[in-house]
């Protein structure tokens, strides 16, 4: 890579936006040394499908949920360290696909000759290349490209999000996957924030109704706060403390993923396979799973939705109103849909009608 134009993406945030960082990273390593700033845990994600990339490990103080800015208990030695060590790259390009002053600030102080993004709140001072999103807010997805027409990346109005799933086998999920001869099914219930659970108890009713009318292997993940936790009597194989590794490998070997709007969500997709996602306090025109054979359920119940996972009542009621029986109809419409075509790559069949259980 000695020698080639250098970029700098910064992509601060969790798995599922990591993932559709993916849509840049694929296509720009074809002009461009790609460096990514992210959270250490981009490493186990995008490591394996994108080896040639140079990751810089950090922790935006921004990025917390809550009490993000109390400045005094910032680190300011971690920011200073990284500032110094991305200033030592000397970077041609940098981007952020965040309307987020922050990143923009961040990406000045690197030093990167170019930049380019999103600007909000005067931060434009800081960019070389000031982009708008339409009145009518575009995906992510629609938004990298965008950066990378900029940066003049090569193919990027066809670059969708990628992972290689063939790359992550983990021993843990050989085992968890082994024992199914019928199409897998694996309900994921972690969300980047309690704020978008749908009701366990929904979950429970949902799961038993489908497991009553369609021949499926069930394979449920609860969320790392042990949400989901009470499913496992109705699974078929139930896994708890996913890895990164390990959660790449599981959505890649499902027929079909179950979820919130989340980064599993976000995984699976980039791995080819359906979801159908409970959606709730998010925005689903930014952020909804992306490519053609998957499903959301939402419904419009709340009038401060979207609210970004900000709920100002006692209870998440886009979610909590939407109950089993508002949305029974268009889940099972859908599941089968996509259990009846979606083709398996690997020697277990694909559900057909004729194998439903009525």
């Amino acid at each position: 890579m000695a020698g080639q134009t250098k970029l700098l993406i910064c992509e601060l945030w969790g798995l599922g936006d990591l993932t559709l960082a993916t849509t840049l990273i694929d296509r720009a390593r074809s002009n461009y040394e790609v460096h990514l700033l992210a959270k250490p845990h981009a490493r186990d994600l995008l490591q394996p499908t994108y080896p040639d990339v140079v990751f810089h490990d950090y922790v935006a103080p921004w990025t917390a949920h809550y009490r993000k800015y109390q400045l005094w208990s910032w680190n300011w030695s971690d920011l200073l360290k990284i500032i110094i060590d991305l200033r030592r790259e000397r970077f041609d390009v940098g981007v952020s696909v965040r309307a987020d002053p922050r990143d923009h600030v961040l990406m000045w102080m690197t030093g990167a000759r170019k930049r380019i993004g999103f600007p909000i709140k005067g931060s434009d001072i800081f960019l070389h290349e000031r982009l708008r999103e339409p009145r009518q807010k575009w995906h992510r997805v629609e938004s990298y490209r965008e950066l990378g027409r900029h940066a003049g990346v090569l193919g990027i109005d066809a670059a969708n999000p990628r992972l290689d799933g063939d790359n992550y086998r983990t021993a843990r999920i050989d085992e968890l996957v082994q024992p199914a001869n019928k199409p897998i099914v694996t309900a994921h219930l972690g969300a980047g924030q309690p704020v978008r659970h749908w009701p366990e108890k929904y979950w429970s009713d949902t799961l038993v109704k489908l497991r009553e009318q369609f021949d499926f292997h069930l394979i449920v993940a609860p969320d790392s706060d042990a949400f989901g936790a009470t499913l496992r009597s109705i699974a078929d194989g139930f896994i708890e403390n996913l890895s990164v590794r390990e959660l790449v490998d599981l959505m890649r070997r499902s027929n079909l993923v179950l979820c919130h709007d989340s980064g599993p969500m976000h995984v699976a997709a980039a791995c080819g396979v359906p979801t159908m996602a409970f959606f709730g306090p998010g925005e689903p025109r930014w952020f909804r799973p992306w490519g053609d054979n998957h499903h959301m359920i939402i419904r419009d119940i709340c009038p401060l939705r979207p609210c970004f996972d900000f709920c100002p009542f006692p209870e998440n009621y886009c979610l909590t109103k939407m109950t089993p029986a508002d949305v029974w109809p268009e889940i099972t419409t859908h599941f089968e849909s996509i259990i009846a075509t979606t083709s398996r790559r690997t020697n277990r069949p694909a559900m057909q009608p004729n194998v439903l259980r009525r």
